[in-house]
């Protein structure tokens, strides 16, 4: 039995939410499609595939039920089905056994081998869309959120007066963003970096509108003229990649390759593992991206560990494999991208 066909059976509802690169809906026809080895997984992450099922039981919130699964795709990134047969008989083995939860939302598959436990940041950001979803009130920790911004358009200094702000409350009001949006666009080009961090890290799971992040792309033009800045950096490149805007997230990029940080691990990475199909835009950056990812950590260890692992996973992906194949099969590559090509292929072989 296939685990759609499990789940439209129960006496409930249920969403499928990815949780890899950012946190996303996942539609449940795409989803069956994955399911039946018809489509590869749409969003896969270090070969993975980085699921989130979430079991409402009509009129029953104690038995809500909140699972992390981890499922390792093949070659060409499609479902392993002995991974998923083994979830479907662990729930077909508890459906007549009332699930017990700690809280409102709980994993009763504490077992699963295929399980993992997500950072504090996703845990309150998914928290966030599934009681927008559900139409249930916020944290109250949303409050305390509110006012800090409301102050903060009032007059920007009250930015600085954000310690007690909580992360659930952060992210209730990135789910709610077309509610806040006017005094986010007022806050965020003021926020110090603690807060902008934040922040960065519960909208970047949302599509940001185009008036907001070109607010924020003027913020971004200015901090990367300023050294030892990264924290506010790369927060901005985090807001400013979940953009719909392709023009703006390119003239954000562009400006980023031409800057210092260009190299800065904490950017490389921002980009690499959210906004890599950007390189698609700008086929010329694709080399020098490739040999900064080359050059991560190669200070302290020479055996391109970094490269292997990013890279190794944006040639997974096939919407951008061919492009990286290209730089990296030119005859006229760096030296440091054929001794990294050559580390890549000998831990596969390994």
């Amino acid at each position: 039995m296939e685990l759609s066909e499990y789940l439209a059976k129960l006496d409930g509802q249920y969403r499928l939410y990815d949780v890899g690169r950012r946190i996303r809906k996942i539609d449940k026809v795409v989803f069956q499609k994955f399911e039946s080895l018809e489509t590869a997984y749409p969003f896969p992450y270090l070969q993975h595939a980085w699921l989130a099922l979430y079991i409402s039981p009509p009129k029953q919130p104690e038995n809500e039920t909140l699972m992390f699964l981890k499922w390792p795709l093949d070659e060409q990134g499609k479902l392993v089905p002995y991974v998923r047969d083994d979830l479907v008989h662990r729930l077909i083995k508890l459906s007549d056994t009332p699930l017990q939860a700690d809280s409102e939302i709980d994993d009763p598959l504490k077992d699963n081998p295929f399980a993992f436990k997500p950072d504090n940041v996703r845990l309150a950001n998914l928290h966030a869309l599934i009681q927008t979803s559900q139409r249930r009130k916020p944290s109250a920790h949303l409050d305390a959120v509110v006012k800090y911004l409301q102050a903060g358009t009032l007059n920007s200094d009250n930015l600085n007066q954000f310690e007690g702000l909580g992360l659930q409350g952060i992210a209730d009001v990135a789910a709610r963003l077309d509610e806040y949006k006017t005094s986010l666009k007022a806050c965020l080009p003021h926020m110090p970096q603690e807060a902008l961090l934040a922040f960065s890290q519960c909208l970047e799971h949302h599509a940001i509108p185009v008036d907001l992040a070109q607010a924020m792309l003027a913020r971004f033009k200015e901090e990367i003229k300023l050294s030892d800045n990264i924290i506010k950096v790369e927060a901005c490149m985090r807001i400013i990649g979940a953009s719909q805007a392709d023009t703006l997230r390119i003239e954000a990029w562009q400006a980023w390759f031409n800057s210092a940080y260009a190299d800065n691990i904490a950017c490389v990475l921002a980009f690499a593992t959210r906004n890599y199909d950007d390189l698609a835009f700008m086929p010329e950056r694709i080399t020098p991206f490739l040999v900064s990812l080359a050059s991560l950590n190669q200070d302290q260890d020479d055996s391109y560990t970094a490269f292997i692992k990013i890279a190794g996973d944006l040639l997974f992906l096939p919407g951008i494999r061919n492009l990286l194949l290209n730089a990296l099969r030119n005859e006229d590559r760096p030296a440091i991208l054929s001794q990294a090509m050559h580390a890549l292929m000998s831990s596969r072989q390994s």
